[in-house]
C-alpha cells in the first residue's frame, strides 16, 4: 500500500511541475507576443517600460530568447534616442539570430551621431556570407563613405552594390546624384565668387547658390550708387558733398557686396551638407526598414 502511495505521490509531483513550466511557458509567449504587439502599434514608450519589467522578471536566459535587448534598442531608434539605441543593439549576442538586424541598427544610429567610426564598425562585424546582407552592409558602407565625403572609397564600394536587388535600387540611384552634387558643390570656391562680385556687382551671389533675386538687387544697389558718385564727382567734383556721400555709400555697398559673395559659399555649403546628409541618412534607413519589418 505504501508503494502505491509513494508512485502516486511521485506523479502527481511530476504533473504539478509540468503543469508549472507549461504555465511559465505560456506567460513567456504571452509577454513576448504583447511587446512585439506593442512595438507593431509603435507604442514605443510603453514598450520599453514593459521590457523593464521583463528585465527584472526574468533571467538572462530568457530575456535573450524574448529579444528584449533588440526591441528596446529598436523602440529608441523609433524615438530617437540614438544613443540608447546603439547601446541596446550592440547588448544583442552574436548568436542571436537578430544579432544581423542590430548591427545594421547600432550602424545607422551611429551614422545620425556622426560617429562614424564605430558606426563602420558595426557594418563590419556583420556576417556577409548571406547575399542578402552582403549587399545591405555594401550599400550602407557607401552611404557613410558619402558622409564622410571619402569619394574614392564610395567609387570603390560603388562598384559592388546590386543592381537586381528591388528594395536598394532607388537609394543607389540617388547615391550616385548625391555623389555628383556634392562634387559640384565642393568645386565651388568663395574666392572665384567674391573676384566675380569686384567684377560684376551680384554676380558671386548667383555663383554661390544661384541666388538670381539678390544678384540683381546687388548690382542694382552698386549700379545706381556708382552711377550717383560718377556724377557727383563729374558735376561738382571730389571734394562735393554729394561724391563724398555716394562715393562712400558705393565703396561700403561695393567691398561688402564682394565679402559677401565670398561669404555666400562658405553659408551655402553648410546648408547643402545638412541638406545632403539627412537625404543620405534616409536613404540609408529605408531598406532596413522594409527589409526587417
Amino acid at each position: 500500500m505504501s508503494d502505491k502511495l509513494h508512485i502516486r505521490f511521485w506523479v502527481i509531483l511530476s504533473c504539478v511541475l509540468l503543469l508549472g513550466v507549461q504555465s511559465g511557458i505560456s506567460q513567456i509567449t504571452k509577454d513576448s507576443l504583447f511587446l512585439q504587439h506593442l512595438i507593431g502599434k509603435e507604442q514605443y514608450h510603453d514598450a520599453i517600460t514593459f521590457t523593464n519589467q521583463l528585465e527584472r522578471k526574468y533571467p538572462i536566459s530568457i530575456q535573450s530568447k524574448l529579444q528584449l535587448a533588440y526591441q528596446k534598442g529598436f523602440a529608441f531608434y523609433s524615438l530617437k534616442q540614438l544613443d540608447s539605441a546603439s547601446v541596446y543593439f550592440s547588448k544583442v549576442s552574436s548568436e542571436s539570430p537578430f544579432f544581423s538586424k542590430s548591427q545594421f541598427w547600432a550602424g545607422l544610429s551611429d551614422s545620425y551621431l556622426r560617429d562614424f567610426t564605430k558606426a563602420e564598425k558595426y557594418f563590419k562585424a556583420i556576417d556577409s556570407k548571406d547575399s542578402l546582407n552582403r549587399s545591405l552592409q555594401t550599400f550602407e558602407l557607401a552611404g557613410l563613405a558619402l558622409l564622410q565625403r571619402n569619394q574614392q572609397r564610395f567609387d570603390s564600394l560603388q562598384k559592388h552594390l546590386d543592381p537586381s536587388l528591388y528594395a536598394l535600387q532607388k537609394q543607389q540611384a540617388n547615391y550616385l546624384l548625391y555623389r555628383d552634387d556634392i562634387l559640384k558643390q565642393q568645386k565651388k570656391s568663395g574666392f572665384k565668387a567674391g573676384l566675380l562680385s569686384a567684377i560684376i556687382p551680384g554676380a558671386g551671389k548667383i555663383y554661390a547658390g544661384g541666388q538670381l533675386g539678390q544678384g540683381i538687387s546687388a548690382f542694382l544697389q552698386n549700379t545706381i550708387l556708382g552711377l550717383q558718385a560718377y556724377e557727383g564727382l563729374r558735376k561738382d567734383g571730389v571734394g562735393s558733398p554729394r561724391f563724398i556721400i555716394y562715393g562712400s555709400l558705393f565703396s561700403l555697398f561695393y567691398i561688402g557686396n564682394i565679402w559677401g559673395s565670398a561669404l555666400s559659399v562658405k553659408i551655402k555649403r553648410q546648408e547643402f551638407n545638412e541638406k545632403i546628409d539627412e537625404q543620405i541618412l534616409f536613404d540609408m534607413h529605408i531598406p532596413l526598414r522594409t527589409l526587417f519589418n
